[in-house]
């Protein structure tokens, strides 16, 4: 990934295809050190005010490190034609507001030793929640979310994985895990 936060943040403002507040806010950060909540915060509004222009509703949940999930409203197209439409808009609408400064500030906030390996970021960040004990292996958790030999058939993960304290875990180094019924 990049040796540190710094690093990370000069890696993305080398990128040709940032958009304009996406490069304003990472040279703010370049000077902080991170991004900033504020930042981070606008980012997020500017892209759910882009989903909402497109047509799409969200509920918007904050989560416990300050990491913003949007989920489809209930009731939500199925349909496959449907489903890519939506993420074409999702990924529209990240690339022009802030998908960089999303996605450094994600890892920040859940990911503070820039692991390449999330699966052990993601056992890192559950251990330091008090999600699991200490002796829990990377191999425990890919099993607990499908990851392992089970491939995700009969699931039986073993923490609770709808807890607020491993969505926040599991969301903000990009797993979704849904149990039927939570």
């Amino acid at each position: 990934m990049a040796p540190s936060l710094k690093a990370l943040i000069d890696q993305a403002l080398s990128r040709k295809d940032l958009s304009e507040w996406d490069r304003s806010a990472l040279e703010k950060a370049a000077k902080a050190g991170s991004i900033s909540q504020a930042d981070y915060e606008e980012g997020m509004n500017l892209f759910g005010a882009c989903m909402e222009a497109a047509g799409y509703k969200f509920t918007k949940t904050t989560l416990l490190n300050g990491v913003i999930e949007y989920q489809p409203v209930d009731g939500s197209s199925t349909e496959d034609a449907a489903v890519a439409a939506e993420a074409k808009a999702q990924f529209d609408c990240y690339s022009s507001t802030g998908m960089a400064t999303q996605e450094i500030y994600r890892m920040q906030q859940a990911n503070p030793d820039l692991l390449a390996d999330f699966p052990q970021a993601a056992v890192n960040c559950l251990k330091k929640a008090g999600v699991v004990r200490d002796d829990f292996t990377k191999e425990q958790f890919k099993e607990s979310v499908g990851m392992g030999e089970s491939k995700g058939k009969d699931l039986k993960p073993l923490f609770d994985v709808m807890s607020n304290k491993a969505q926040t875990c599991l969301y903000s180094l990009g797993f979704t895990i849904y149990i039927e019924g939570k």
